[in-house]
């Protein structure tokens, strides 16, 4: 019989030590599970942070668990009081917008048992207006929805987001391409090539990720900046929280830079998982030239440079992307959704929403 428990996320060092323990046995578990993602996470929770703790037990063992947090309602009073699975409700701390989001899990964690879960964080916070569940996989949007129908509840979808990849277990990456973005690609190489070398290379010591990261932040603000929009990196709380992650995995965090003789033209911020090579941002050089193309020659560049060191998926994340889907595949979908009660609130919104 499992014994599923609710309580205060207090001792954060205790969860992480048990987390790490479940992660070592846990089914499949993604990047966004790693106990060095959750350790940077928790470490960026906002003062008062209210973080609540889901486990689930069998025979005194841990084979399920995860983590909520109660936002404050905003405007007070009449504003919708929800709780977040795995972010905090705050929009500038949930920047960092994990993917892959589901329960860390046993491999005989059950949708029953997710499901389950998924009730028992509903039936503690009972005064609740809504539940907040972002980037689901299949298996866990399955199980919240299951909930829903338990506790009734209605689950309205925020979003759906196609997961694209580039698939590196056989052939030559470039080979796979299609002819036209092949053409554009070598096209836009050999206009860098009259500069100097066209040349791609990680970043290996700590001096050279660091200024690598410095790059990256430059190109991506004057990026943004140029069509009118914020960059990430203007956001305090993403970038503490990344330069956290690095110090706490380096191995795991890549800064793959390319460059036309001796100018940067692009700097990708990348993950390692297991065969799995996951691209989180970007930065890059854009010219008025429009055949030159930094971000299909930066990612071509590195899903081949990835396939030859033996991985098997460049992974873009989630998005519609002209590159993504014209340099990968969709191989995922990740759902994005609210459940919530027939409160006043909730009825009021919707009238809005209208």
């Amino acid at each position: 019989m499992a014994d599923i428990n609710i309580a205060p996320l207090n001792d954060r060092a205790a969860f992480l030590e048990e987390w790490e323990a479940l992660y070592a046995c846990a089914a499949d578990p993604s990047f966004f599970h790693t106990p060095a993602w959750i350790k940077s996470w928790l470490d960026g929770a906002p003062y008062g942070a209210k973080l609540k703790r889901i486990s689930v037990r069998e025979e005194g063992a841990p084979i399920l668990m995860g983590a909520f947090s109660s936002a404050s309602r905003k405007p007070p009073m009449f504003g919708l009081q929800e709780h977040w699975f795995h972010e905090f409700g705050d929009a500038e701390r949930d920047a960092i917008y994990a993917e892959y989001v589901d329960f860390l899990a046993a491999p005989e964690a059950s949708h029953e048992i997710r499901r389950d879960a998924v009730c028992a964080m509903i039936e503690a916070m009972g005064a609740a207006d809504g539940f907040v569940f972002r980037n689901l996989t299949d298996e866990m949007m399955s199980a919240v929805f299951s909930a829903a129908a338990i506790c009734e509840l209605s689950g309205r979808v925020l979003n759906e987001q196609p997961v694209y990849g580039c698939m590196l277990s056989s052939g030559n990456f470039m080979e796979t391409l299609s002819s036209s973005l092949k053409s554009k690609i070598t096209r836009a190489m050999r206009l860098y090539e009259e500069r100097g070398e066209l040349t791609a290379r990680l970043a290996k010591t700590d001096d050279e990720k660091a200024a690598a990261w410095e790059r990256l932040k430059t190109l991506h603000k004057a990026g943004w900046e140029a069509r009118g929009r914020p960059s990430v990196f203007d956001n305090p709380h993403l970038t503490a929280f990344h330069e956290r992650l690095q110090k706490t995995a380096p191995a795991a965090c890549h800064l793959f830079e390319v460059n036309a003789g001796d100018e940067v033209i692009a700097v990708l911020y990348n993950f390692v998982h297991g065969t799995q090579v996951m691209n989180y941002q970007s930065g890059f050089k854009f010219e008025d030239d429009n055949r030159l193309t930094p971000g299909f020659v930066a990612h071509a560049l590195a899903a081949q440079h990835y396939q030859d060191s033996g991985f098997e998926i460049y992974d873009l994340l989630a998005g519609e992307a002209e590159y993504k889907s014209r340099l990968g595949e969709p191989h995922a979908i990740f759902t994005s959704l609210v459940l919530e009660r027939p409160t006043w609130r909730n009825r009021l919104c919707g009238l809005f929403r209208r």
